[in-house]
């Protein structure tokens, strides 16, 4: 039997009050951190991505035998577990279809494992490049998705602050298949009119006024104009190869459509564009704004005829998502696998120096004190290397950013150590690295075949296919020439 409420027996002048409660709180309210063996509840099957957090792993959950994403952050002695809470806090209360969902925390031993949805279609850049007719009607159909999500999220004033391609991903592999918005470990709540001042984003998509460190909401619409403009024609509109130039860029170089693939760009994507990406975020659109712009509406709703995207864009995004991958991959090997403690025993030191709370990472705080308390004294630029190592823009640098950004690597790099690597991925020893080597290799990273693909087309200069010694060599001597610069 159900329960309910009897009549009263007398009358009173007691009035009834209601309440109005939030459903999304209701809906949440039993996500929240507990301790356990997170091996109890998930079988864990494989690593899908990592990064200076920890790593991200696919998992199991054996009540309902479905698929969820585990995030697990290694666990220090001085980790602030209610500062690494405050992904889980905001998303919890946060419900739309397009904005990733989280399940549990499970704190066990060594680590904190946020439980979240388990997106299978792969990030959104991938998709376009695999497409065979992307156009602008797709695009808008995209945008929207997103924005939708933007809009939610700035309507109960929380701000993302580091939205790019890598933080947009599709459901599943279906053709509709919704995009979803991840990664809010960098998001926060705002106050209407009031400023931020913590420099977070990465570095081709961050707002000008975030490099100021004088921002409020609207950083999100500027980050969404640069993902749609990439997705029209396949690059950045601020490109450089150096970090500091790109900023430089993002302050001053107005927008820009040159060339011939925006010759078949719609004069109002254009234009919307240009409203997303002014300078002074006082003029810029709003993300309501965004949201009804007449492009994204009618072009997502196919209520005009539609346009196709030039196919020198999808090779412009190819070639602009795989620059410099398998060297990063390769100078990680060298720097944690073929490089003694004693010869980086001198940063090692400074690294234990400078990292104040003992956490294992190196805020920007702790590394301008560290430059300001002895970093003069060394060879060594440690605000450079902040700026240029911390792609992510998160404001951390772990211990392998570190030792990859201050390494010495025109002692490093040594020709033995360079045929070492290289074997690592010529497995049959035939002096050439073949597709289904790096494949072999970097399958179980989360690297698809596709993006293998394009590094090897990067390297290989005499077009065969492969990458011979001379190429590899060739590949790795950018990291020599820059070393010299920090």
């Amino acid at each position: 039997m159900g329960c309910c409420l009897s009549k009263p027996t007398k009358k009173t002048n007691i009035p009834v009050q209601r309440t109005k409660t939030k459903s999304l709180i209701i809906k949440n309210a039993l996500v929240h951190l507990v301790k356990g063996n997170i091996s109890d509840k998930y079988k864990i099957l494989k690593k899908i991505g990592d990064g200076g957090f920890g790593v991200v792993k696919l998992g199991i959950h054996k009540e309902t035998n479905s698929k969820r994403a585990i995030k697990s952050i290694h666990l220090s002695q001085n980790m602030d577990l209610e500062k690494m809470m405050d992904e889980v806090n905001i998303l919890k209360n946060l419900d739309h279809p397009n904005i990733i969902k989280v399940f549990e925390v499970i704190q066990d031993i060594t680590s904190l494992n946020i439980i979240m949805e388990y997106c299978s279609g792969g990030e959104l850049f991938d998709r376009i490049k695999a497409s065979n007719g992307f156009s602008e009607n797709i695009a808008a159909k995209y945008m929207l998705d997103i924005v939708s999500a933007v809009r939610y999220c700035h309507e109960v004033n929380i701000v993302h602050r580091d939205l790019k391609p890598e933080n947009i991903l599709f459901e599943s592999l279906e053709p509709d298949a919704r995009l979803k918005i991840i990664d809010f470990g960098t998001s926060q709540h705002f106050r209407p009119k009031e400023k931020m001042r913590k420099f977070i984003g990465t570095s081709y998509y961050v707002a000008p006024e975030v490099i100021d460190k004088n921002y409020d909401q609207k950083c999100d619409v500027w980050s969404l104009g640069v993902i749609l403009y990439i997705m029209l024609c396949g690059l950045p509109p601020f490109y450089s190869k150096n970090e500091s130039e790109i900023f430089e860029k993002i302050k001053k170089m107005p927008v820009a459509f040159k060339g011939e693939v925006w010759n078949t760009v719609s004069d109002e994507a254009k234009a919307l564009i240009q409203k997303m990406l002014r300078k002074d975020p006082g003029s810029r659109y709003s993300i309501n704004e965004v949201y009804l712009d007449p492009w994204i509406q009618n072009r997502a709703h196919n209520r005009v005829p539609d346009q196709p995207i030039a196919k020198v864009a999808m090779s412009n995004m190819k070639n602009f998502r795989a620059e410099n991958y398998l060297q990063k991959i390769t100078l990680n090997y060298i720097i944690t696998q073929l490089v003694s403690n004693e010869e980086i025993d001198d940063l090692r030191n400074i690294f234990q120096q400078i990292d104040k709370n003992g956490d294992g990472k190196l805020s920007k705080e702790e590394i301008e004190e560290g430059y300001t308390n002895f970093g003069r004294g060394l060879d060594l630029d440690i605000l450079e290397i902040m700026e240029q190592c911390d792609s992510d823009m998160n404001g951390y640098l772990d211990y392998t950013e570190f030792l990859i950004a201050a390494a010495n690597w025109q002692k490093v790099l040594s020709n033995d150590r360079l045929v070492s690597a290289f074997k690592v991925y010529d497995k049959d020893g035939d002096g050439k690295i073949s597709l289904k080597e790096l494949v072999n290799a970097l399958g179980n990273a989360g690297v698809d075949e596709m993006a293998i693909s394009e590094m090897i087309g990067l390297a290989d200069r005499n077009g065969d296919g492969e990458i011979d010694f001379e190429e590899f060599k060739e590949l790795m001597k950018v990291k020599t020439a820059e070393s010299n610069r920090i």
